[in-house]
């Protein structure tokens, strides 16, 4: 009888456990459907959204739906690695909002070719491009077509984005599908931004007094026009270029606005009259907010191409007095910067290689400032110091970008030489550092015209004259005029653009646009679509050789070791049991 009360105290007690495991999983899996946590052991972060995509996630309020046509059996190694990274992407917006639901569609999955060609065309008229494939197999060579692309739809409306980073000459596949992962969040955060923003912000390209042609901008705009709505305006001394003057029919009394949230000036040459200043001025004052590039000195290589030197002198821009007006000097001086760009030239060897050229400094950006935080390097040509100005206390200053410690200032004329190339790095010479180039300022400013009132143009009432800004703007003023061109080359078909930011000596692609898209995000009020721009991820590549050579013993392991976890484990638990209840008898 005491036996049998010891087995029903055993069984009850085994019940009790096995009821009371139960009841933790049943509580954990109701916790983890409300709250979700996940633990990104990866130097990069590549599994953690960015704090500005969690709180716009919290704003869809109806399913949205991403369509990616990234799907396949036969996708080459590279694109299925991309394609896990997209929904490893999906799944963490699904973890943060219910709404959002995915599904992955194979374009090549059709019975006939006429079905597959109007799928094809379909995506096609939406902006969405194949790219073509070339892989190998057993020594045969296949072609395919892949649609690193996706749709998004919410609430009635759609939009298509590519998924794939262009491609420049000389990149690998590998090191694309690289760039593309680390675009990963910031394309679906574009995605959702354009979905989610009823009216797009106004950009503004000014043109007019020898700015960059529309080919040097090329790539800038392009990367703008399905988030902003893009003009290229020109002044012209009229007073409605920029705002807008309606007039009450009532009591004849005139409402004035901006046409443009952000007017960007690209390398201005030649000279801003009096009116036209003081037409960007009323923008300014009118809570407008402005992206300066400018030059100081007229600086250039093609002067170099025929002869061994050249002068860069001053360029008559007017621009001087405005900009010390609103706190900072862009001195009529070139940078000289020990860490800087090669270009090519002719040794002594009769051999051309590339030997660093003093005048295209790089800038790796050390601020906190969302702007540039966790940018590359960036690339300028011929390059001026900024000063910042104490004129008003009002404005906050906000160095963006620096030189490196090692830089050598030379005054307006500056005399140009090849043989600048050739000098070596010396604490005499390379005597100062760390020098502005870039420099946010923000408040609200003053008019440069606030006391000239009478002046011819300045005195008519239409113009609505603000001596102030009533509420905080903000403008960018950055030393040098070509960092937002793109370069371009010639082939049978004409000109044609490379990508903003690529230098094509060295093939390297540097953050120049990732820099000015943040820039403009930021004056346009978009500080989201910053957080989200690419972060650096790296590839951790198998060692091929290694892969080949021990094959079977990777695969003994990956067979073997989890299988004796288990067993040794079982084998654990089964002898816990067994001395227990040896002890209880």
């Amino acid at each position: 009888m005491e036996k049998v009360k010891k087995k029903r105290s055993i069984l009850k007690n085994s019940l009790i456990e096995i009821g009371a495991v139960l009841l933790v999983i049943v509580f954990v899996n109701i916790i983890s459907g409300f709250l979700f946590t996940r633990f990104d052991l990866t130097s990069e972060r590549r599994y953690t959204l960015s704090d500005s995509t969690k709180e716009m996630m919290k704003n869809i309020d109806e399913q949205i739906l991403f369509r990616v046509f990234l799907e396949g059996d036969d996708l080459p190694a590279d694109y299925r690695r991309f394609r896990n990274d997209i929904k490893n992407m999906l799944d963490q917006f699904r973890a943060y909002n219910r709404y959002v639901e995915y599904e992955f569609v194979n374009p090549n999955s059709f019975k006939t070719d006429e079905e597959k060609m109007q799928f094809y065309q379909t995506l096609v008229k939406k902006g969405l491009t194949p790219v073509p494939v070339t892989t190998e197999e057993d020594g045969v060579q296949k072609q395919q077509l892949v649609y690193p692309a996706m749709e998004v739809s919410y609430k009635g409306q759609e939009t298509a984005i590519q998924l794939q980073s262009a491609g420049v000459t000389g990149r690998s596949t590998e090191q694309v599908i690289n760039a593309s992962v680390e675009n990963l969040e910031y394309n679906f955060v574009t995605a959702m931004h354009r979905l989610m923003r009823p009216v797009k912000s106004r950009i503004g390209f000014l043109l007019g007094h020898g700015e960059l042609e529309k080919i040097d901008l090329f790539d800038i705009q392009m990367s703008l026009v399905e988030d902003y709505a893009i003009e290229n305006v020109y002044l012209n001394e009229n007073v409605s270029a920029l705002t807008r003057h309606i007039q009450d029919s009532r009591d004849s009394s005139m409402t004035i606005s901006n046409k443009f949230d952000v007017l960007v000036i690209p390398k201005p040459l030649t000279t801003f009259s009096d009116r036209d200043l003081y037409i960007i001025d009323q923008f300014v004052m009118y809570g407008g907010k402005i992206l300066w590039l400018v030059d100081a000195l007229d600086a250039d290589m093609d002067s170099l191409q025929t002869k061994p030197q050249t002068f860069a002198t001053r360029l008559p821009t007017n621009l001087e007095e405005m900009f010390f007006n609103y706190g900072v000097r862009v001195n009529p001086d070139l940078i000289m910067d020990y860490r800087c760009r090669g270009i090519p030239m002719m040794g002594a060897d009769n051999q051309m290689k590339l030997v660093p050229w003093y005048y295209f400094p790089t800038l790796v950006p050390n601020s906190n400032h969302p702007i540039v935080r966790n940018l590359d390097v960036l690339k300028t040509d011929f390059i001026s110091s900024i000063d910042l100005i104490n004129n008003d206390t009002s404005i906050k200053k906000t160095v963006l970008l620096t030189t490196s410690d090692h830089v050598h200032i030379k005054n307006a004329p500056v005399n140009i030489q090849l043989s600048d190339a050739m000098i070596e790095l010396n604490d005499q010479l390379f005597n100062r550092g760390n020098l502005p180039v870039a420099v946010l300022l923000s408040g609200q400013f003053k008019s440069l015209f606030r006391n000239r009132i009478a002046s011819s143009f300045a005195s008519i009432s239409e113009l609505g004259f603000k001596a102030q800004c009533d509420k905080p703007t903000e403008m960018i003023v950055i030393s040098d005029g070509d960092m937002i061109r793109n370069g371009t080359a010639m082939n049978e078909q004409g000109l044609y653009p490379f990508p903003l930011g690529y230098d094509r000596y060295t093939n390297v692609e540097f953050a120049n646009k990732n820099f000015l898209l943040n820039a403009i995000n930021y004056l346009a009020g978009d500080e989201g679509m910053i957080d989200a721009r690419p972060r650096s991820i790296a590839i951790r590549r198998l060692n091929v050789s290694e892969v080949k050579q021990q094959r079977g013993k990777y695969q003994t392991i990956n067979i073997v070791v989890p299988v004796a976890l288990v067993l040794l484990l079982a084998g654990a638990v089964f002898g816990a049991r067994k001395v227990k209840y040896r002890k209880q008898k």
